[in-house]
Order: structure tokens, then C-alpha cells, then sequence
């Protein structure tokens, strides 16, 4: 495996110059793309009370929907995972934008439940590995020093897109109607993936690790201001070939642990944050509290989430991600406590509940966020799509227990509902404990590549 460090790869091409103002503008554009993803991701959430309510439908079959998309997240997740170790970060993302772009779009033309069901997991075919590559690009696009603050950037816009959306929602939805949703979201997609089409450029990491593709990476170098690209050298070859390490790898030796323990954690943290995405609107809607009420409540945790997410990248450059993300973990299982026990029937404590889910954002999203800059860290080039794509997978699955235990949640009140989730989120601290290759605080950081 000449070329290929499954170890710590030492000091990388970008780790002793300054971030440039194209590399900025290159991870603004990447997460962008996180933005969408979180956008449409929570559209159909969002759009549940009122689907309930006009086409006369039970939890239970919405429930089944939403499994049969993240099921797609899931095929998405791991085969994109594949695409871009294999062919590229660019292209593995450009197609999930795009496929998710279309089946939302589509979603607004829909007559009934299985149309919406199968667009539903077309969409996540598309959306599922859009955070994982984007994690991977955004890595390879930043220097050590700012890699963690950069990946949890990225990851975070999943909640910009779902503050986006539920403030749309929350205007849209009594004036327009749950379609328009769709529509305006499927639009303004498509409309940008046309536009990265034209000007994102490939990982420079990526290209470093293809010796036929130097004069793209020569290019890429110069607009980042490296001061000699001739000197990056790139993968060795072996029988004319850049060698290829299998996905076996993730799951063998050193990274054994670390592919487990994060996975456990991305189970429990996705289940956590898609219960919400999916069924927090309607759980609130069944407690008596508004259509508008009910959207801004997931706007609070998405906005929470938001802040929890940046914070929490500072703490990791000043701490290390081991603190930082345990901490976040239990505190947020002692939030869902507090959900679990605030009285909220009839639409009681809207005030309390709004803010508590802001805090749950706040520590408890906040926390899967920052799980992927951990992922990019523990995860070297030549399997980091993979190792991030397979996180996401268990991630998904978590998601989809989530989608089929959501409406049987509901049924037992904020107690069922939230009770569940202070589980989870202890499960999710034990996840975060086990995890050998964190993220070191700065000033000991072995970066890599």
C-alpha cells in the first residue's frame, strides 16, 4: 500500500500556510450544500401536520414514509461514501445535491401518501451523503489548525437549513399551503447545484492522491497561495495504479475501535436529532400547541444546535474533543429530563418549552455536529469518505428506528417522547468515551492529511 498512511499522516500540504481567501470561499460553497441538505431534509417534517390533517393519513403510515427515506439516506450514505473515495469528493456530492434537488421538487406535485413515500426515499439517496462528503472535502480543504472549526461549520448548516425551514414553514404553511414548501425548496436547490457544477473545484488532498490529475492540483495549490506546488508530492503508484484500500480496513486493526464507538454514537445522536426533525412538529401539535408554535419549536432546537455547534468547535480547539463532547452528551440527556417532566398538555409552558428545546440544540445536537470533525480526524485519506460514510449509516439507521418509533413515542406524551431520548443521549456519551482518536486540543494536535 505505497502511498497510503493508514497511520497519522504527519504534517499535511496545507498545515503551515494561512487559511486563504479561496479557501474560505471553497468551504463556504461546500457547506452551503449542508445548508440545502438541511433544508429539505425537515421539509416533510415540517409539512406533517398538515399532511395528517388533509389527507386524513395515521401516524403510523407517515411513520412508515419517513423510514422508507431514511433507508434511501442510508444506500445514499455508503454509496456516496464509495464514490468519493473512489472517483471523488466533487462529483459524490454534486450527484446527492442533485437527486435531492428533483425528488423534492417532485414532492410537491404529490396526489398520494406512496408518491410522497417513494420521492421520499429518492431524496435520501441524495441527502444522505451530503454531510459526510461534504466533512471529508472541507478537511481536506483546511489546515489542522482550523479542520475542526471548518468540519463542524459544515456539519452545522444541516440546522441553518432547518432554522431556514422552519421559519418558512412557519409563514408558509397558513398562507400557501405544505406544498410550496417543496416547490421553493426544489427550486432554489437545483438552481445551486447548476452553479457548483461550473465552479467548485475537486479536494486537494484527493488529487494529491492522484499522480494523473497534478496539473488540477497544481491549479487548486496556486489559488490557495502555495508558496511551491512542485514540491507536494504525490502518492506513489503501484503497477501503474494509485493503490486502493479496501473498506475491510475500517473495520480492522487500529481503526476498528474508532469505526465502532463513533458509530454507536452517530446511532443514538441521529435517532435523537430525526425524532425531532420528524415528529417534534406533530408531538407539539398533539400537545395543543399551534401550527406556528410547532415550527418555531424545531426553529429553536435547529437554532440551538447552531450555536451549540460553533462553541463547541472552540472548545475543541482549547480542550480536545473528548471533554467537550461527552459534556455536551450528558448534558443533554439531563434536558431531555427536564422535557420529559415539564407538564406542556393544552399547550401549557410554551415559553419553558421553547427555550429547553434551544438547549437541547444547544448541548445535545450541538454534539453529533462536532462527532464529524472527530470522524475527519480519526479517519485517514484513503478510507476518510468511507469511514465518515459509514458513521452516517449507522446514523441513518438510527433514523429510521426513530421514523417508525416516533409515532408510538407521541403517543405517550412528552414523558414517552423525551424520556426516550435522555436514554439515548447517555448512550451516546458512552459512544464518545470510547473513542481513542480524538481530536487532541491545539498545541498537540497530530493532524492528518
Amino acid at each position: 500500500m505505497a502511498g497510503i498512511a493508514l497511520e497519522p499522516e504527519g504534517k499535511g500540504m496545507l498545515d503551515a500556510l494561512p487559511l486563504s481567501s479561496f479557501q474560505v470561499w471553497a468551504v463556504l460553497m461546500i457547506a452551503a450544500t449542508v445548508v440545502l441538505d438541511g433544508l429539505d431534509n425537515q421539509m416533510l417534517g415540517l409539512a406533517a401536520p398538515s399532511l395528517l390533517k388533509e389527507w386524513n393519513i395515521s401516524r403510523d403510515a407517515l411513520g412508515f414514509v419517513f423510514a422508507l427515506g431514511f433507508v434511501g439516506m442510508g444506500v445514499g450514505t455508503l454509496t456516496s461514501g464509495f464514490i468519493g473515495d473512489r472517483f471523488g469528493r466533487r462529483g459524490a456530492l454534486l450527484i446527492g445535491v442533485a437527486i435531492f434537488g428533483v425528488a423534492t421538487l417532485a414532492t410537491g406535485f404529490s396526489v398520494e401518501l406512496w408518491h410522497v413515500a417513494v420521492l421520499k426515499t429518492l431524496a435520501g439517496i441524495g441527502l444522505g451523503g451530503v454531510p459526510g462528503t461534504a466533512s471529508a472535502m472541507i478537511a481536506e480543504f483546511t489546515p489542522a489548525r482550523w479542520r475542526s472549526v471548518a468540519v463542524t461549520f459544515g456539519v452545522v448548516c444541516v440546522s441553518i437549513g432547518g432554522i431556514l425551514g422552519g421559519v418558512a414553514a412557519a409563514a408558509i404553511l397558513p398562507v400557501l399551503g405544505w406544498r410550496w414548501l417543496f416547490y421553493l425548496g426544489g427550486l432554489l436547490t437545483m438552481a445551486f447545484v447548476t452553479l457548483l457544477w461550473f465552479i467548485l473545484p475537486e479536494s486537494p488532498r484527493y488529487l494529491a492522491e492522484r499522480p494523473d490529475r497534478r496539473a488540477e492540483l497544481d491549479a487548486i495549490l496556486r489559488r490557495i497561495a502555495h508558496p511551491d506546488p512542485g514540491s507536494v508530492q504525490p502518492a506513489e503508484k503501484v503497477n501503474g495504479k494509485t493503490p486502493y484500500v479496501p473498506f475491510s480496513t475500517l473495520l480492522n486493526g487500529a481503526l476498528l475501535r474508532d469505526s465502532l464507538a463513533l458509530s454507536l454514537a452517530m446511532f443514538s445522536g441521529m435517532f435523537m436529532i430525526y425524532l425531532m426533525f420528524n415528529w417534534a412538529p406533530t408531538m407539539l401539535f398533539s400537545a395543543g400547541f399551534g401550527l406556528q408554535t410547532a415550527s418555531l419549536g424545531l426553529t429553536s432546537f435547529n437554532l440551538g444546535g447552531t450555536i451549540g455547534a460553533m462553541f463547541a468547535s472552540l472548545a475543541i480547539i482549547r480542550f480536545g474533543s473528548r471533554p467537550t463532547l461527552i459534556l455536551m452528551a450528558v448534558t443533554g440527556a439531563g434536558v431531555c429530563a427536564l422535557l420529559a417532566l415539564l407538564p406542556i398538555d393544552g399547550g401549557r409552558n410554551e415559553p419553558a418549552v421553547l427555550a429547553a428545546l434551544g438547549a437541547l440544540g444547544l448541548f445535545a445536537s450541538a454534539a453529533q455536529s462536532a462527532m464529524f470533525a472527530v470522524g475527519a480526524h480519526a479517519f485517514p485519506t484513503a478510507v476518510r469518505a468511507r469511514g465518515l460514510g459509514l458513521m452516517g449509516a449507522a446514523g441513518r439507521a438510527g433514523a429510521i428506528v426513530s421514523a417508525v418509533a416516533g409515532a408510538t413515542l407521541i403517543g405517550g406524551g412528552n414523558m414517552g417522547f423525551f424520556g426516550v431520548l435522555a436514554a439515548l443521549m447517555l448512550v451516546n456519551a458512552l459512544g464518545f468515551i470510547a473513542v481513542r482518536g480524538h481530536v487532541p486540543r491545539l498545541g498537540r494536535q497530530d493532524a492528518r492529511a
